[in-house]
């Protein structure tokens, strides 16, 4: 199942924005959503707005299926750092409080902001006609939304497919005999801590799950436990992913196979 990328064919009819939504200018999809099934994440993508200059829209759970991201990417100049923004995601019900992350691609001229909030803060977009995410000192941002309960089914499932495939806790029904192990606390170094965190000052400390292949390669990370510093959660992933290395799972045939992995809390803590 996973590797393959498959488009669901969701209904187009936009309905009439909430209450919520009516003081803000929607913008409305141009494309039908894509739902991306892939190795180490599922995501939900739509482009909004114009053909021409579209902004694109996107939903992705994590691995676990506790935390979700909603992803705002547009052409345009990004920022030269990463900066850290206090925002909140409005379904209709509501405020719901979360910290955005902004960064991009300068290579590809491509700004995004990053929102991550619960599950169960995701469960009142079932029921929701828009939604708009607010930043401070930044432009907001509403998209009409439409066929959200099947769309959110079909991420729940392409979750628990992904599950399956990584053996997510295979150590409790005996899939896995053997946990990967490793300690990705040595792979840090003092040049990691962002320039941007170092500068305000700011520390944390958090925790990430992992996704181990056969061959002890880490080939997905998400933040599980926030260190209230997105920069920082940001910057444990890119490490992780470019310098860990594990000892896989084995399973009980002594046969290498795919696993998850929880790490200990990664503290970034200021010298002096």
């Amino acid at each position: 199942m996973l590797g393959r990328v498959c488009s669901t064919i969701l209904s187009l009819f936009i309905l009439m924005p909430s209450p919520a939504a009516a003081e803000q200018q929607l913008l409305r999809p141009v494309s039908k959503w894509d739902l991306n099934y892939g190795d180490t994440d599922c995501a939900a993508i739509r482009d909004y707005g114009s053909a021409e200059k579209p902004v694109t829209f996107a939903i992705r759970p994590s691995p676990n299926g506790e935390t979700y991201e909603m992803l705002i990417g547009r052409r345009t100049i990004p920022p030269e750092t990463a900066q850290e923004l206090q925002g909140t995601v409005d379904f209709g019900g509501g405020p719901i409080s979360a910290w955005v992350l902004h960064y991009g691609a300068t290579s590809k001229k491509l700004d995004i902001y990053q929102f991550r909030i619960a599950a169960a803060d995701m469960a009142r977009a079932r029921l929701a006609k828009a939604v708009i995410l607010r930043m401070r000192d930044a432009p907001d941002f509403a998209f009409a939304l439409d066929s959200i309960p099947q769309l959110l089914t079909g991420l729940d499932a392409c979750t628990a497919d992904l599950k399956r495939y990584w053996n997510m806790g295979g150590e409790q029904d005996g899939r896995i005999a053997t946990p990967a192990s490793g300690d990705v606390r040595k792979v840090f170094n003092n040049d990691d801590y962002p320039t941007e965190a170092s500068n305000r000052g700011q520390e944390g400390a958090g925790q990430f799950l992992l996704l181990v292949d056969e061959k002890g390669k880490v080939a997905g990370c998400s933040v599980i436990v926030a260190s209230g510093v997105p920069v920082l959660d940001a910057m444990g992933c890119v490490v992780i992913l470019n310098r860990a290395k594990f000892k896989p799972a084995l399973d009980r045939a002594g046969k290498a196979v795919r696993s998850t992995v929880v790490t200990p809390n990664i503290s970034w803590r200021l010298a002096g």
